[in-house]
């Protein structure tokens, strides 16, 4: 897979005797003829594509199924093609580690016009998750 950005927070200047928490996640591209299907966060009033952290172990395409899945209620998800790795570097604010990376592996696919039902997580429900 082709990496496609490595980006650094702007509060990150060195990760030089920084400790690091590693974050494997997955995006979907999930695409319905000429659309992109997104999602809409309240709590931050922007839209992102469609995905989150893999289960130790997990394969990465049933990972993104799964979260695609979950967080919009894609059904019928096929054609799935690899696009590209984003690397994103973000400050930790817990006391165990100093910064986030978070490698998120990234498919394209194509899904059925009509979503079935969401299965969001608490915290996404929090920040006002909708697809």
């Amino acid at each position: 897979m082709r990496d496609l950005k490595t980006h650094h927070h702007p509060e990150i200047k060195t990760l030089a005797n920084k400790t690091v928490f590693t974050r494997l996640s997955t995006r979907s591209i999930a695409v319905q003829g000429n659309n992109i299907l997104l999602l809409y966060t309240q709590r931050y009033e922007d839209y992102s594509l469609p995905g989150g952290g893999l289960e130790l172990h997990e394969d990465k395409v049933e990972g993104m199924m799964r979260e695609l899945r979950e967080e919009t209620g894609a059904q019928n998800i096929n054609n799935i093609k690899p696009f590209g790795i984003y690397d994103e570097y973000r400050p930790w604010h817990k006391p165990d580690y100093d910064i986030q990376h978070t490698i998120s592996y990234c498919y394209t696919c194509e899904i059925n016009t009509m979503l079935g039902l969401v299965d969001l997580e608490a915290h996404e429900i929090n920040m006002g998750e909708y697809p």
